[in-house]
């Protein structure tokens, strides 16, 4: 006598032929496709970029320049050869060949090479740059390298019409540090920008020159920060913080009230730890 099968193995027979074993078929063939790419994919290196940075269609180069930059700042085993650092000199050097953001991504690359020969081309692209954005990443670049004699090409953007600029101008003189440079930060604490202002009294504040006192102060303004653009409560927390820090750099008695007041009335906790933490750097 022959068993025949019931509808139900039936039923069970033709949902595993058509959804269940074409599906597993499928999760099979996923896995081994991205084993094999994962296998065959080749890790890139400072070389590999450079040659998709050079070769590359212009509108994915500065991808890969910003990749570059990256990995350097990131400091990611990649190797600073001295091939490499003259490709990134010669993309930054090359303004008609190359986009600004690529080569405002190379000045950034090139500040992770500690070879002179790094800092030498930051200082002479600098002086010939036009671009505004590259402008900005070289003197970014030159304040990384932290080398005073590159305050000298710094301090003519100071007057620059751009107020990004005359910011950026303004912070990276505080981080280079050299002193006759203060005397041209110094007239920015009346700038029109007001962003201006405050990296010039936080500059100041580096060099311990109190001149930047009035605006560090008002920077602590919670309210007037709170009423300007609806700034919002984590910039203004922000901006504290850093008029915090400024303030604990400047020897000035009235800077403990302004100090011990946050510390003790601000409503951000972040705020009044960075406070306590001034009152401390003052006191010891």
């Amino acid at each position: 006598m022959i068993n025949l099968p019931s509808q139900k193995d039936s039923g069970r027979k033709l949902f595993f032929g058509l959804f269940v074993f074409p599906l597993l078929i499928a999760i099979g063939m996923a896995v081994l496709l991205c084993t094999v790419v994962l296998l065959t994919r080749e890790a890139e290196t400072p070389e590999s970029l450079i040659i998709a940075i050079k070769t590359g269609p212009p509108s994915k180069r500065w991808q890969k320049a910003f990749e570059l930059s990256n990995e350097l700042n990131q400091g990611r085993g990649m190797i600073r050869t001295s091939g490499v650092m003259k490709e990134v000199i010669h993309i930054l050097n090359h303004r008609e060949e190359y986009d600004a953001q690529t080569r405002a991504y190379m000045a950034l690359a090139l500040s992770r090479f500690e070879d002179p020969a790094a800092l030498a081309a930051l200082q002479d692209a600098l002086g010939k740059e036009t671009e505004p954005d590259v402008q900005l990443y070289l003197m970014w670049a030159l304040g990384v390298r932290a080398e005073k004699a590159s305050a000298k090409g710094v301090v003519p953007f100071l007057k620059s019409e751009n107020p990004d600029l005359r910011k950026t101008a303004a912070y990276v003189l505080g981080a280079l540090q050299e002193g006759k440079s203060r005397a041209f930060i110094k007239p920015l604490l009346e700038d029109a920008d007001r962003d201006v202002r405050w990296n010039a009294a936080l500059s100041l504040a580096r060099f311990e020159d109190d001149a930047g006192y009035a605006v560090l102060v008002k920077m602590t303004d919670r309210q007037a920060l709170a009423a300007q653009e609806a700034l919002p409560e984590s910039k203004i927390e922000e901006i504290i913080i850093n008029a915090v820090k400024g303030l604990a750099l400047i020897p000035r008695r009235e800077s403990l009230d302004v100090l011990s007041r946050l510390s003790q009335e601000d409503p951000s906790l972040k705020v009044r730890q960075a406070a306590f933490d001034a009152l401390d750097q003052i006191r010891k």
